[in-house]
Order: structure tokens, then sequence, then C-alpha cells
């Protein structure tokens, strides 16, 4: 059996009526069970890059990613696409050629984040060093653990006529409440207002395109040893913001760093070098597109006290939106939940368990409030 998903957006597929679902359908409550959440949490824990590693959340049915084509056979599923093969001979002008045909094949204005993070101002540069000015949106924060990023910000945002500064960015876990309706849980769904904003902010001035570099962390991170095919980027529910926030809206959210082309560049260049957490290597590559404080310096701030702040915010909210999963669940891991439970986790390296309960009461609240639930 083949399974194919030509659409710009993630399809669900059901194998035991072997056809694409509705994914505005209505859910039935005798879904939520101990063993879908369980299925949920393995997928938060795991992140699987591969429909063999996902565990169905909903009975029989599988995210299948935008563009992609898949063979079901004998209880397996195999992957229909050509193996990223590793070019030899690449040079920075290899990049700039590159993105000169990322930049040719989008139809309307780009926006990118200007964080003051290495992988953004990689992406900032070399469309300036195209002659491409791009609206940066962003956040500039205050507080002294992120003087770093605000001076870079500061730096780059001179040089550029469009720059739109918001608190978009620094509205971690906030408006719940109001998350779109989603057909799986998913833990990005937890940040959605960041993209809602983001797309509002966006909208007046006819932006259609939203560069971002999830995947920069891992194919600039990541030891290459001609294994380009085993990186474990992206997974199968990255592409949650594009589906439920950009792509409703006519927009696109795109991970660059995620890209067939862009991906097969960047490792074919890195191939040899070993796991690289501070990016050096990407550093010194592209020295002559960043600002030298990223080229000569490695850091990395530290988001918690963002989160932390976020997540007492939304408390009042966080604890409605888990109540009312208990109440339509009557799963016991919503039983007498307690917002300490998510602080302690964050402490002491667990926060993925308490995110991954949040993800799933998120999820069966957004279908509860959107009249998508039956008995």
């Amino acid at each position: 059996m083949i399974i194919d998903n030509p659409k710009s957006t993630t399809a669900y597929f059901s194998l035991k009526e072997n056809a694409f679902v509705d994914q505005t359908q209505k859910v039935s409550k005798s879904l939520f069970t101990n063993q879908s959440f369980d299925a949920h949490l393995q997928n938060e824990t795991v992140a699987p890059i591969h429909l063999n590693e996902y565990q169905p959340v909903l009975p029989d049915i599988y995210p299948i990613p935008a563009r992609t084509k898949w063979a079901f056979e004998n209880g397996s599923f195999r992957k229909l696409k050509k193996n990223i093969k590793l070019s030899e001979g690449l040079t920075f002008e290899s990049c700039l050629k590159n993105t000169n045909r990322l930049l040719k094949a989008t139809k309307g204005k780009i926006a990118i984040e200007i964080s003051g993070g290495l992988d953004s101002s990689i992406m900032i540069g070399m469309l300036e060093k195209l002659g491409y000015e791009p609206f940066l949106i962003g956040t500039v924060s205050e507080l002294y653990k992120f003087r770093t990023e605000k001076h870079i910000q500061e730096t780059i945002a001179k040089k550029f006529k469009n720059v739109i500064l918001s608190e978009s960015f620094s509205m971690q876990f906030t408006n719940l409440l109001e998350t779109p309706a989603h057909f799986l849980p998913s833990y990005m769904s937890l940040h959605h207002s960041i993209g809602a904003n983001t797309i509002k902010m966006l909208k007046e001035h006819d932006v259609k395109y939203v560069f971002q570099g999830i995947a920069f962390d891992s194919t600039l991170v990541d030891a290459i040893d001609n294994n380009p095919n085993e990186i474990r980027w992206p997974t199968l529910q990255d592409n949650w913001f594009h589906d439920y926030i950009f792509a409703p809206q006519g927009s696109a959210y795109i991970d660059i760093a995620a890209l067939t082309p862009i991906k097969q560049m960047l490792l074919s260049l890195r191939n040899g070098q070993a796991q690289d957490t501070q990016k050096w290597w990407a550093r010194e590559f592209f020295a002559s597109v960043i600002p030298p404080e990223l080229s000569n310096y490695a850091y990395k701030a530290n988001f918690g006290p963002l989160w932390w702040d976020g997540l007492q915010a939304s408390s009042e909210q966080i604890i409605h939106i888990v109540d009312t999963a208990w109440q339509i669940t009557a799963l016991p891991v919503f039983e007498n939940f307690k917002m300490q439970s998510l602080f302690d986790g964050m402490n002491n390296g667990s926060g993925r368990l308490g995110f991954a309960l949040l993800g799933y009461a998120n999820w069966v609240h957004s279908l509860h409030k959107a009249d998508r639930l039956m008995d």
C-alpha cells in the first residue's frame, strides 16, 4: 500500500480504513485512554522521525508529513524517497548559490526572527549578502542574562529598514484557552500564542514566509560521519505551527535547515566533524556574514526564567485546562494536578513529562472548546 501526501500540510492516515481521515471530524471521548496518553508520552520523549517509531495516539492513525510518500507492507512503513547523498567540494559560494535558489523559489515577502542568536543571524546574514532585505521580527529582553542577545539584535537591526519588535516571542504558554483545535496532541500547541501574535503582526505588511531554523540545532551540532540519513531531524511533529497557525492564514512557516537541499549542503560541508554543541564550525564558516560576537565567542542564553514566568502567569488557565481534561477523560494522570509539578520537572530535568501531560490536556480542551468531542 502506498501512502502519498503531496500537500504542504500534515495529513492523517488510518490503517484501519486504508484512507486519509477528515482531521476536522469529532473525536470519541472513549479514545482518551491510558494507552493513548502513554503513546503520546512516548512520542514526546523519542521525537520520532519515522512512522515506524510513532506510537498512534488515536487507534491506527498516523501523521503523514507534508510532501512525503510511504509504503506500508508486512506491518511496517518504508519512506519512499531518495536518501541524502553527501557532496564534495562545496564552498561558501555554494551556500550563497543555494540560498539564492531558495529566494527565487519564494513568491512573497520573507520575515526572519531577529533573536540575537547564531542560527537566525546566519539566515539574516546570508540574505543580506545576496542583497535581499527581509522583515526582521523579534522581542528584545531587558533581563540581564539576555544582554548579549540584545546587543546583537541592536547591531543587526541598525542595518535594516523593516524591523518589528513586540512582546510576541516572550509570550510563553499564554492564551492557552485559545489554542486552535488540532487533530493530535503536540507540545508545540503550548506555544501557539507566539505564532498567532507573529502572524497577526506580519499580516499588515503582507509577509508570506517566516523563515526559522530549529533544524540548525541538529545539522550544525550532530556528529557527521557519512551518516546524513541518520540525523534525527526533522521529526514527524515539527509542522504544527505551519499547519495550525500559518497555513490557515495563507502563510508559510519554514524550517530552512530541514529543507532537503539546505540540509544536504550543510551535512556535506560538516562531513567528518565531531559533535559540536557550541557550533564552532558554523561560527567560523559563516564568520563573514555574522557579527564578530557570534563568530569569536560561544554562549547560550538561559530561557528557563521566561518559561517559568510564562507558566506562573498562566497558572489559572493551565489548572482549568487540566481539570477539564480530567472531567472529560477520567485519566489518573490528570487527577490532583498541581502546578508545582511543572516547576519541579524543570528543576530536576524531567520537564518533558509535565509538558507532555499539559500538551495532551490542551489537545482535549481545544477539541472540547471547538465542540469536536462525542460520547
